[in-house]
């Protein structure tokens, strides 16, 4: 006989698949600018005024452009910048499009309207998300020729699949109190797919829609240049091994990352500490 706990996870997990199935995958708790942003840059004509524009109409999305292109990962003079084109323009439309996404997940943290098990959800998400996504760009710029705001903005959007169940099952939780769902068991066999197809709802590159994708498979082996599935993947390994020691000759993203250009990203955790606490702050701040 199926449980009854199976049997709730199992209509979940029906639904996550119609969703797929569908194209019914957009994050609605989102701030409207933020998605607006999103599909603004999926057009190449798409530039620094019309951003402007977006961006206007949402004064806290303002206010943190102004404060993430005055902080000490952007500023580069004396100078402070008071208007959003002049902010917009320093930090380039693919940070100010990170940015919309990490004040965006920020919001969500900080709402009230979710249950108490919601909330530790999501806050562990948003933790996880700044982290991997400050190593990320950190790999790319010490150990590859990848752009390290496109690594950065991976790491930051690895985790969405995970956050798109947690906000499904908060709906559900509502419309079947009764009715409970073991959310991490779910996002496991789950939260990669869900990632790749929301990203590529948003027209981010394909490069990116691979990372998410692959972001769990730890012994994947690719040939050619490193990629930022590479850079993903390294990441996420580093964070979970308790020494990085232990991942010699097991994560094949790893050993790439180290040939890349004859450095140790085994090491990375260790060197460029410094760097990865400056970003985890500029995101998180």
């Amino acid at each position: 006989m199926v449980s009854s706990a199976h049997a709730t996870a199992f209509g979940f997990v029906e639904q996550l698949a119609r969703d797929l199935k569908d194209d019914r995958l957009e994050l609605p708790a989102f701030p409207d600018a933020v998605l607006r942003i999103q599909h603004a840059l999926q057009s190449p004509d798409t530039g620094v005024n019309d951003i402007v524009t977006i961006v206007q109409s949402d004064a806290a999305l303002a206010a943190r452009i102004l404060k993430t292109a005055n902080s000490a990962a952007f500023r580069r003079s004396d100078k402070e910048i008071t208007d959003l084109r002049s902010a917009i323009a320093r930090m380039g439309l693919s940070m100010v499009r990170t940015t919309a996404i990490a004040f965006a997940m920020r919001q969500l943290k900080i709402k009230d309207t979710y249950s108490p098990a919601g909330r530790v959800e999501i806050e562990n998400i948003w933790r996880d998300s700044i982290k991997i996504a400050a190593i990320c760009s950190v790999l790319a710029k010490r150990y590859t020729r990848l752009s390290a705001d496109q690594a950065l903005l991976t790491g930051l959007l690895h985790v969405l699949g995970r956050l798109y169940i947690v906000m499904r099952a908060e709906q559900h939780a509502k419309e079947k109190p009764l009715e409970r769902i073991d959310i991490r068991e779910v996002a496991a066999g789950w939260h990669a797919a869900i990632c790749t197809a929301i990203v590529s709802s948003w027209g981010l590159p394909e490069a990116l829609q691979q990372a998410v994708d692959k972001q769990d498979e730890i012994d994947l082996e690719l040939e050619g240049d490193v990629t930022l599935t590479d850079v993903l993947i390294a990441a996420k390994a580093l964070v979970a091994a308790s020494d990085p020691a232990e991942l010699e000759g097991k994560c094949p993203a790893i050993a790439r990352l180290s040939a890349c250009r004859g450095g140790n990203a085994l090491r990375a955790l260790e060197l460029y500490q410094d760097e990865i606490d400056e970003l985890r702050r500029t995101l998180a701040e």
